[in-house]
């Protein structure tokens, strides 16, 4: 079954393993992929997640050093066709003209074999970007398909933390987008409420939900939390306390607290009968953390793909 099938599939569990392109100085991108391996090796993903890092003047500056990594289409080329499984390369609408980017996604489609994406938009509506937003490259997609005969499957981001999300996965939802990635999570609350009322505001337009795929990464330094905080990321001062106060045990308690947020998520779910399908997409922030983030997703893999035999996505 293909990724996009599971995705599309409400009641089969999906999960997403998202790892940052290779710094071009760490060797060739196909000796990167023998870390791919490693991972399937060990558990059971469904799909890789590439992302694309932009810096932006909004953020501040970096907290790490920016290292030049593999381009994402490169990368997910490799990965297809050394490691055998499917990747989703993200990709920033707002940098490039429409033109380009029409070009840039037919070309990775029929070039190097990928045709499963997330669409990025950019960081600020004050900012005039040369390129599409993201309704307006969805909408560009869709024209894509339909003119080439193509299937282009494409995701966007949802951000718990802004206020209407819902109603911008509404929007997104209309344009064709066929599924969500949250921001990275560190607290259940905002995250409830965006499922809440963008299944309330699918029921009114007569949409089916689609489904939103559940971010989570393993912190074990100080870096980790001022990087994550860099890509904005919501990290509540409780929170950041507790994994502070004892760097000792600093990654034994994000995964506690991971796990303890994904517990109240499905909850959530199940006691408000929310029609909204989940996934998994787990991260490892930094390099160094790759087996921390093993450890993780083995850990939620239990329990979500618990919920999902128990019959809740149904």
């Amino acid at each position: 079954m293909r990724l996009r099938e599971k995705i599309m599939k409400p009641q089969r569990p999906v999960v997403l393993y998202e790892i940052i392109p290779p710094r071009m100085i760490d060797g060739s991108i196909e000796s990167y992929a023998g870390r791919i391996s490693s991972l399937l090796s060990q558990t059971h993903i469904d799909g890789i997640n590439i992302p694309e890092i932009h810096s932006e003047e909004t953020r501040g500056s970096r907290p790490v050093g920016e290292r030049l990594r593999a381009e994402p289409r490169d990368f997910g080329k490799i990965i297809q066709d050394f490691v055998g499984i499917e990747t989703v390369v993200n990709r920033v609408s707002v940098h490039h003209s429409f033109q380009a980017q029409e070009e840039w996604f037919k070309g990775t489609r029929e070039d190097y074999g990928i045709d499963n994406f997330i669409i990025v938009g950019g960081e600020s509506s004050k900012i005039e970007y040369p390129g599409p937003d993201v309704n307006e490259t969805a909408i560009m997609i869709e024209e894509i398909n339909s003119k080439n005969n193509s299937d282009i499957f494409f995701g966007g981001i949802s951000l718990p933390s802004r206020p209407i999300e819902s109603k911008r996965m509404l929007a997104k939802t209309s344009n064709g987008v066929d599924f969500f990635t949250t921001q990275v999570l560190y607290d259940s609350n905002d995250v409830k409420k965006m499922l809440f009322h963008y299944m309330l505001a699918c029921e009114e337009e007569g949409l089916n939900p689609r489904r939103v795929m559940l971010s989570f990464a393993p912190i074990s330094t100080i870096k980790n939390i001022e990087f994550l905080k860099w890509l904005g990321v919501e990290i509540p001062e409780s929170t950041e306390a507790y994994l502070t106060e004892d760097s000792g045990v600093m990654l034994e308690r994000s995964i506690e607290i991971s796990l303890r947020v994904l517990d109240e998520i499905l909850d959530y779910i199940v006691e408000n009968g929310i029609s909204v399908p989940i996934g998994l997409n787990i991260e490892h922030v930094m390099s160094y953390n790759f087996q921390h983030s093993v450890e993780l997703l083995q850990k939620m893999s239990v329990k979500y793909r618990k919920f999902c035999f128990d019959g809740f996505l149904s």
